[in-house]
């Protein structure tokens, strides 16, 4: 499984189709897809996945999860939260396997810190539910030693709160800001 910020999945709809066609993802999360009602499923469609679209609009945000067509999956909306820029939360039934829960989440660099409380909440639900839990995303903050900011200290304590692990570890956009 895989998340990309995209900013235009009508953009870049051929690239993600070859993407998907050359690789072995199940899961593709796709974050500023900038999907609207005026684009359709058939549109967006890729042969052998399933497409979970959660629409803002063409200028901003929004995003979806493709899954390949022979997973066995529920969104859970029990779980959503208004406030985060969540696409779906999934619950994934593999055959003679324990469900686990994947959850997307964009947070925009300009986001207020209570979204982080939220982001918390969400992850506490599935906590109390034993199950494993995968978040895919990009939270949009600076965890480099060096400069490490307020955002990053309060991922950071909800990740050591549950217990969650960190697969990223290098910055996966370098700009200007971010270079001391």
């Amino acid at each position: 499984m895989a998340c990309l910020n995209i900013a235009s999945l009508p953009k870049h709809i051929d690239e993600i189709r070859i993407l998907l066609s050359d690789t072995r993802l199940y899961i593709l999360a796709i974050n500023k897809a900038r999907l609207n009602d005026i684009v359709s499923d058939d549109e967006v469609a890729i042969r052998g996945y399933n497409i979970i679209r959660k629409d803002r609009n063409r200028n901003r945000g929004g995003g979806c999860i493709y899954m390949r067509t022979n997973i066995n999956y529920t969104i859970r909306n029990d779980l959503k939260f208004k406030k985060l820029e969540s696409r779906d939360i999934i619950e994934i039934q593999k055959p003679s396997s324990k469900p686990f829960v994947i959850t997307t989440w964009y947070r925009t660099p300009d986001s207020p810190s209570e979204l982080f409380q939220y982001f918390e909440n969400v992850i506490g639900k599935v906590d109390t539910e034993n199950t494993e839990h995968i978040i895919l995303g990009d939270f949009n903050f600076n965890c480099n030693f060096d400069s490490r900011d307020d955002n990053c200290n309060e991922i950071l304590n909800i990740a050591d709160i549950y217990n969650l692990t960190q697969l990223i570890d290098f910055p996966t956009r370098v700009n200007s800001k971010a270079v001391p």
